[in-house]
């Protein structure tokens, strides 16, 4: 079977990928990994519970052994340590990345094309909302782990005592926003300005779309009608003083937290179980709701990160590698052994995961509350076809940049503004055809 790497003169000749949910794969078996040379597989991942994952399936499979190690995540952490490494030719076999930076490693040349390899197993397992954050142009180039549909975690104590429901709707947010600030001084939610994921789900909820593609060129539109939607809703709970205001994992946001000031947080699965080990003496007075909405007839969801693996386009183990990714994200022992430890609220994106994976989590910080049937059904509403852009770590410094000036006159629009202004030059200096919509 022939491999087929992504070229980054031809991509750049394109111009352009497109995010195809549920894209069609033609798939293969992935051979008998005869042609692989011997040694271990090795993996790169950032993610809690890996080492005990790796270690079962060692103990299952001696005979074809994974070598793991642990690594950062970020920018200055594991993102840089596989771009050098990927340079110097000496990147591991497998490697975990979030999901918007899949794009610019594709384009860099570091991961290899796996469509070929998708079993129509795997393909099943996972379903169209997982595999928007693993296609590219109709190519798979990540093999997604978890879905990350948007909740609203909230202090179920503090909302009861003030009468106020958890709201439905965008309009009943901002509504129990006013009267939870205006009967006890304590702001509702945080806006975080380092948080690019959590404005772009938003944006992805209400229609948005930052990046696209019209034939060989991409556009950009962080300011299209969806998106100024967004922004001006939470421009307006800020200029209320309705909302912290306040970097995500910021000693003044926890402190908040842990003291009653702020009684809600918007967050992906994964940030349940953060949110339970940030502030563990608030334990069982927190609940978890589905997203506000701005049509409740027509529920929609956005993303808040999530993990996929690679393969590296170098890795000369590509089948034996192929078989562990398979073998870790469809499992049922590999997502148990995964979260053994009871830490970690990850939502698998394969059908049979999903069950063993809620037996795992220990949900006394929320009550016993299941959250893992909440999150299934908010996930059968997560939007497919969002795009990243191809330098989304440039992208997020430049909003961040903008979105830290908030407490001194500047607005999110601007700064979405700003950001897209400064990723169009960053854009064109890859050589790749773009404008502003």
């Amino acid at each position: 079977m022939a491999d087929r790497f992504p070229s980054r003169r031809g991509v750049l000749a394109a111009g352009l990928w497109t995010a195809l949910a549920g894209a069609g794969t033609t798939a293969c078996a992935g051979g008998s990994g005869a042609g692989d040379p011997d040694g271990p597989v090795t993996f790169w991942s950032s993610l809690r519970g890996t080492d005990t994952l790796v270690a079962a399936y060692n103990e299952a499979h001696p005979e074809d052994p994974v070598d793991y190690s642990p690594m950062t995540s970020g920018l200055a952490g594991g993102n840089a340590k596989l771009s050098n490494a990927a340079r110097a030719g000496n990147a591991p076999d497998i490697v975990n990345i979030v999901d918007a930076d899949l794009p610019s490693f594709a384009l860099d040349g570091v991961c290899a094309d796996l469509t070929a390899r998708v079993t129509p197993r795997l393909r099943d397992q996972l379903g169209a909302q997982a595999w928007t954050n693993g296609v590219l142009d109709g190519r798979v180039y990540g093999i997604p782990l978890d879905l990350g549909p948007m909740l609203f975690a909230y202090r179920e104590d503090i909302l009861r005592e003030h009468r106020i429901e958890p709201p439905a709707t965008w309009e009943e947010f901002r509504e129990a926003a006013r009267r939870l600030k205006r009967r006890a001084g304590i702001d509702l939610a945080t806006f975080h300005p380092n948080a690019y994921n959590v404005l772009a789900g938003h944006a992805m909820q209400s229609g948005g779309q930052w990046f696209a593609t019209k034939g060989d060129t991409w556009v950009l539109d962080f300011l299209g009608g969806p998106t100024r939607r967004v922004a001006d809703y939470w421009q307006g709970l800020i200029d209320e003083d309705l909302l912290l205001v306040a970097p995500g994992s910021s000693q003044e946001w926890l402190s908040a937290l842990a003291r009653g000031r702020v009684a809600g947080h918007i967050v992906g699965p994964w940030g349940l179980a953060a949110l339970a080990s940030s502030v563990p003496g608030t334990a069982g007075r927190w609940r978890a709701a589905p997203l506000p909405q701005w049509n409740p007839d027509h529920p929609v969801v956005g993303t808040d990160g999530v993990s996929v693996h690679v393969i590296t386009a170098d890795s000369p183990r590509k089948d034996r590698a192929m078989r562990f990714m398979e073998w870790m994200t469809t499992s049922p022992e590999a997502i148990t052994a995964r979260l053994s430890s009871g830490r970690s609220s990850l939502f698998p994106a394969a059908r049979d995961a999903v069950e063993p994976a809620s037996r795992q989590f220990h949900t006394d910080f929320y009550d016993g509350q299941d959250l893992y049937a909440l999150v299934r059904r908010q996930a059968a509403h997560l939007r497919t076809g969002w795009t990243w852009g191809p330098r989304m770590q440039s992208t997020a410094t430049s909003l961040h940049q903008g979105l830290a000036r908030l407490p001194y006159g500047t607005t999110i629009t601007e700064a979405l503004r700003a950001a897209q202004s400064e990723t169009l030059p960053d854009m064109r200096s890859l050589g790749l055809r773009v404008r502003q919509a």
